[in-house]
């Protein structure tokens, strides 16, 4: 009974907390002991309302598609497909100096099937290339800044998307919708 209490509780921290994008101990504490239960085959970074986004430079277009990839894979919390986005990303990028960053991310990306460490080089990954399409220009379409204030131990973490709708990548179908839209890149 107690337990079942605990999880009742943490899970209800857990979303007001995620709702109002504030940061307690409580939720930190009770975060780590809510676990989710994977289901095979499901796809959770489906949305409605994709946004199809082109830019003017090929190469950065397929970098921000071998991104969006990699996001829908840690959504669904399938660290092999990250993996195999991140190879398929790192491969896409030139060697330029302005990509050094962006390119030795997804390259240590994909060297690990551990999704708490993809998690955490993407957010780096994001960072990057965030710095990418911003000097871009874009030929169509719109790419959307999202921000969960959850994830990293409350510190947040951002991400970019094709969808205005929240598929959050840092926590997967554990808090699939925890987030919201910061900015919009057109």
């Amino acid at each position: 009974m107690i337990l079942k209490t605990t999880v009742l509780l943490a899970g209800s921290i857990l979303f007001f907390s995620c709702a109002k994008e504030k940061k307690t101990h409580e939720t930190q504490i009770h975060h780590e002991t809510v676990e989710a239960v994977e289901e095979e085959g499901v796809n959770y970074n489906v949305t409605d309302d994709r946004t199809a986004i082109k830019f003017e430079n090929e190469m950065v277009s397929s970098l921000y598609t071998h991104y969006l990839a990699i996001k829908g894979a840690l959504v669904n919390s399938n660290p092999k497909d990250a993996m195999t986005h991140a190879k398929a990303l790192s491969n896409t990028i030139s060697e330029d100096e302005n990509f050094k960053q962006l390119k030795a991310t997804a390259e240590l990306m994909a060297l690990t099937t551990d999704i708490a460490k993809q998690r955490d080089f993407f957010s780096t990954l994001t960072d990057e290339t965030i710095k990418v399409i911003s000097q871009a220009k874009i030929a169509s379409g719109e790419v959307y800044k999202q921000f969960c204030p959850m994830a990293f131990d409350g510190n947040g973490g951002y991400w970019l998307s094709d969808s205005k709708e929240i598929r959050n990548p840092y926590y997967g179908n554990r808090m699939l919708k925890c987030g919201s839209v910061k900015a919009t890149i057109e």
